[in-house]
């Protein structure tokens, strides 16, 4: 028995253990990897940030237009969610396209459930919340976004804001009928257990606060942004966004801005404002409003470090090349950075010591040091946007 021990160990060493499978194949965790979305080309790349080091390039994923990427629970898949609906499950182990399916015509992101089970698609059309399998990506569920006002007439809204929440809840807004609308998907029909009618004109996006307790909706026709408490459930309250001495005239609505839980920084909440110049300030635990703070444009983006110190906003339309940093000691812009032509996105590492931007007009994605604003790499891209690091997988919203 001995002797055929000794042979066997010396089999493994001679031949590097190739019996055994081949123990030189890379490898790599998924804690620390950006996946950046080429919109035009239909791929993504995968990067390890720890590192700084490209993995890989998966493609054939449709139309990445406004494509969102969810992850597993366990962060071994990525979920891409293209324009047209496509949904592609990627294994980031691998990078191998497992499954890809067609969930509707026109979709605007979606989400994973807290238990893991399943991902919602906020569609536009059909005008639905669709569900499906995260295993399989069946459809297991259509929520018809519909509306039925008193006079008998109905309309079927798209679908904007779907996140999850605590209680293995999904919130979502009716673009086209003013709601607000909490699905329970821990249960096996996924009912609609609130309807918020009225809410606010025309609901654009919304976030939910990193510990699920608020979800909070804007609106492009109401000067105002729509509370609902998740510990709760019994109103959608107004929160003010403009006051009467904070005038300024408006400017182009160059492009829709997005609200997620990126946007809070300890006590305060850090979001771009509608048509103005200024990011808005709030206190996230009385939803007071604190402040303006100028930029040199209108924001996209308003994206938070992890220690909630510097909040990195991205510029569209005026100045749209531009990132600004905002010190939440101050609550002041202290840094302007011109990274290049179209920069967009910006997305800090698990623990904020980089950040990562997409530089959409040059087929680049650069990399910064958080501290010291200075550029320390970068990375070719066909047409990058959208940048998702897995430790998003740890977040409700995201």
């Amino acid at each position: 028995m001995k002797r055929f021990f000794i042979l066997i160990m010396f089999f493994f060493i001679s031949f590097g253990g190739a019996a055994f499978g081949d123990i030189s194949k890379e490898r790599w965790g998924t804690s620390s990897l950006m996946v950046i979305v080429e919109r035009t080309a239909g791929s993504v790349i995968v990067i390890d940030s720890s590192q700084h080091r490209f993995l890989g390039r998966v493609g054939g994923l449709g139309n990445l237009i406004h494509a969102t990427v969810k992850f597993s629970n366990n962060g071994r898949y990525a979920y891409v969610i293209a324009r047209d609906a496509t949904v592609s499950k990627i294994d980031l182990l691998t990078l191998k396209l497992v499954k890809k399916v067609k969930a509707g015509l026109d979709s605007v992101g979606g989400v994973m459930t807290q238990d893991g089970k399943y991902i919602a698609l906020s569609n536009y059309v059909p005008g639905e919340v669709r569900i499906l399998d995260a295993d399989t990506l069946e459809t297991v569920k259509q929520i018809p976004a519909i509306r039925e006002y008193p006079d008998g007439n109905k309309i079927q809204s798209r679908v904007v804001g779907v996140l999850d929440a605590p209680g293995n809840l999904l919130i979502f807004s009716l673009m086209d009928a003013d709601a607000v609308w909490v699905v329970d998907a821990g249960k096996k029909d996924f009912p609609v257990i609130k309807k918020f009618l009225d809410v606010g004109k025309t609901p654009y996006d919304a976030l939910v606060t990193p510990d699920g307790r608020y979800y909070l909706a804007g609106f492009l026709n109401s000067n105002w942004m729509g509370l609902l408490d998740t510990w709760e459930l019994k109103e959608v309250k107004q929160i003010l966004t403009q006051r009467d001495e904070q005038t300024a005239s408006d400017v182009p609505l160059w492009k829709i801005p997005h609200l997620k839980g990126w946007a809070i920084a300890g006590d305060l909440a850090v979001l771009p404002a509608l048509k103005k110049e200024w990011a808005l300030v709030y206190n996230n635990k009385t939803w007071e409003w604190v402040k303006n703070v100028p930029l040199e444009g209108t924001a996209l983006y308003t994206v938070a470090g992890p220690d909630g110190r510097y909040i990195w906003v991205d510029l569209v339309g005026k100045n749209g090349d531009l990132i600004q940093v905002i010190d939440m000691k101050t609550q002041k812009v202290i840094k302007t950075l011109n990274p290049g032509k179209g920069a967009t996105h910006p997305q800090f590492t698990a623990k904020g010591r980089n950040v990562y931007i997409s530089l959409m007009d040059e087929d680049k994605v650069v990399v910064y040091d958080a501290n010291t604003f200075e550029k320390i790499k970068e990375f070719k891209a066909k047409t990058p946007s959208g940048i998702f690091s897995t430790e998003r997988v740890y977040k409700f919203g995201m």
